[in-house]
């Protein structure tokens, strides 16, 4: 049972640079952009990146993948190829955008150290589980996540894989997410952790809004609140759009 858990969880690799061509033609990466790739593995995303993007940071920790990136790519100038633990890795304070097929075992430590770090990626294409994917996605409810990073980013399954994509093939659907900034945020920057840290208190422990609502408003605002918003109070957190969350955080904020 471990070993099979292992298994759904490891990286696996695309094969066809037909397929690869097109999703980064598909993208907005272009020739000025600076693209980092996490987990470049042989380099069949990296060697489209290199001749799509203006300059690829490849970033992995396989010391014999590195070794061989290096052969491989010997005289590219647009591409820097770091042997790291893309988690501890620091990431540019200059625009940057992500291209990259993930280890599934640390898929959602990646996608939150992308968008909770001061500088995140201006767009961001990652393959991942379909199930995460959908998770973070708030499909086909707005979960606690999404709520907390909606106002920011925007959230899009960008593309559906075959199993018969990759070597080896994997035991669960995979799907490319895109996350892209959003260029007119729905909040100021500034008012995210407070926003994160209100959405967290009034989502928690999936009771119904009516009772969750008690943490921070009065029977009479509450009720004024769902007169409003038409807000059923007997719903519950992950029924609530992202558009009456954030009109209820302006009444406390």
């Amino acid at each position: 049972m471990y070993k099979l858990r292992r298994e759904h969880l490891s990286q696996v690799f695309l094969h066809s640079p037909e397929l690869v061509k097109r999703l980064i033609g598909k993208s907005s990466i272009g020739k000025n952009d600076t693209v980092i790739e996490i987990g470049p593995g042989k380099g069949i995303i990296t060697e489209i990146l290199l001749q799509s993007a203006k300059t690829v940071i490849a970033i992995g920790r396989d010391p014999a993948l590195y070794s061989l990136l290096k052969q491989r790519f010997n005289g590219y100038l647009n591409l820097n190829i770091i042997c790291a633990d893309f988690l501890s890795f620091p990431l540019p304070n200059e625009p940057y955008k992500v291209f990259a097929n993930i280890p599934f075992s640390i898929e959602g430590k990646i996608v939150r150290k992308l968008i909770d770090v001061a500088n995140p990626p201006e767009d961001c294409y990652l393959i991942m589980r379909e199930e995460l994917a959908k998770r973070l996605s708030g499909i086909p409810k707005n979960g606690l996540f999404a709520v907390m990073h909606k106002p920011w980013f925007d959230f899009e399954i960008f593309h559906k894989f075959k199993r018969s994509d990759f070597i080896p093939k994997p035991q669960v659907e995979s799907v490319m997410l895109r996350v892209l900034k959003l260029p007119c945020p729905l909040l100021p920057e500034s008012e995210k952790p407070q926003f994160q840290k209100f959405v967290t208190d009034i989502f928690g422990g999936g009771r119904r809004m009516r009772q969750n609502l008690r943490r921070e408003f009065n029977p009479f605002q509450i009720i004024n609140l769902s007169q409003k918003l038409k807000l059923n109070l007997n719903a519950k957190p992950k029924d609530i759009s992202l558009k009456q969350w954030i009109f209820i955080y302006l009444q406390v904020s």
